[in-house]
């Protein structure tokens, strides 16, 4: 083979090489799990850890995690559950999670003991339409409305949005309050008759009555909502990342327009997070969720006056202080 012949084909053979590479290149960057930023560096995606109680509400985390929705809007997102409010306290002030799942109530009460936490929105909130939480009586109790609780024995969670809740379903009735902060035994003294009457939420409020409990009352009676479940998130981790709070919501919202269009698609999904009992799983009322929306400042003002009037309150919290609004 003449020289020329060899400088050709080694010229040919480095063209190849050098294309296989750049080719080898554009492969790794589309398999990244990040972004590409304007500059062409890939971005790591966002990680966060977000609570979640064993509640419908919580549905579009799940969806937006097992349905690649937070990946596609830049989060890497772990949905955390836990069965006890206190446990997702406690992880959320020890920084073992970064957002999640709260109430108004568990909301003002760490703001008031000093913990940087902010309502980024409201979740699920759909009463008249369904109900999230009732006054149920014993099954073999004479109790059919609210007046027939005067005096009556209610089990409820002191201190909690629980209580909140049976101040506003009760009204000017005065019944005794028995103290019972694990909602399944509450559940399943009411079913044996060892309390008058308690307050539940769904879905054991709707297995409770499966079961032979009298409804006396829900929110889904009220023409406004009064138990709120909130998105919150560390002041700290909103510090640092100020835009996933953004991307969070738009995943958020994502996954609730794919409920909405399609309910009965996750139906298993919330059966299983929920933790809803087989006997109603396939008649349970599915929610229609709501995108997310600033939680309104008229019912803080309310909870703010209920828990200040207990004496849960002792600090100053400012709405403006515990509501964050993206710039």
């Amino acid at each position: 083979m003449s020289a020329n012949r060899k400088l050709i084909l080694i010229a040919v053979v480095l063209v190849i090489v050098a294309g296989c590479a750049g080719c080898l290149d554009q492969s790794q960057e589309g398999g990244s799990t990040g972004e590409t930023s304007q500059e062409g560096v890939v971005e790591a995606a966002i990680a966060m850890k977000v609570g979640a109680m064993p509640d419908e509400a919580t549905l579009p985390y799940y969806v937006a995690e097992r349905e690649g929705i937070f990946a596609d809007h830049g989060l890497d997102v772990e949905v955390v559950p836990f069965m006890s409010a206190m446990e997702r306290d406690s992880a959320f002030i020890a920084g073992e999670t970064d957002a999640g799942q709260n109430d108004p109530v568990g909301v003002l009460v760490l703001r008031n003991a000093g913990y940087d936490i902010k309502v980024v929105s409201r979740e699920l909130h759909e009463t008249p339409e369904k109900m999230r939480f009732a006054i149920l009586a014993s099954p073999n109790s004479d109790i059919n409305s609210v007046e027939d609780l005067e005096g009556k024995q209610i089990a409820i969670s002191s201190n909690t949005v629980m209580e909140w809740i049976a101040d506003n379903l009760l009204g000017d009735v005065t019944a005794e309050k028995i103290e019972e902060k694990k909602v399944p035994i509450r559940m399943q003294m009411l079913l044996e008759d060892k309390y008058d009457a308690a307050t539940l939420p769904d879905p054991l409020a709707s297995y409770a009555i499966h079961k032979g409990a009298t409804l006396v009352i829900s929110d889904s009676e009220f023409d406004k909502t009064i138990g709120y479940t909130v998105i919150v998130f560390r002041g700290e981790f909103i510090n640092e990342h100020p835009e996933s709070v953004a991307k969070f919501l738009d995943a958020y919202n994502e996954a609730v327009e794919r409920i909405n269009a399609n309910p009965e698609n996750y139906r298993d999904l919330v059966v299983e997070i929920a933790k809803i009992p087989e006997e109603i799983a396939g008649s349970y009322n599915m929610a229609t969720y709501m995108k997310a929306q600033q939680y309104p400042r008229d019912n803080f003002d309310e909870v703010l006056s209920w828990m200040q009037s207990k004496g849960l309150v002792t600090q100053e919290i400012l709405y403006e202080d515990v509501i964050y609004e993206s710039a």
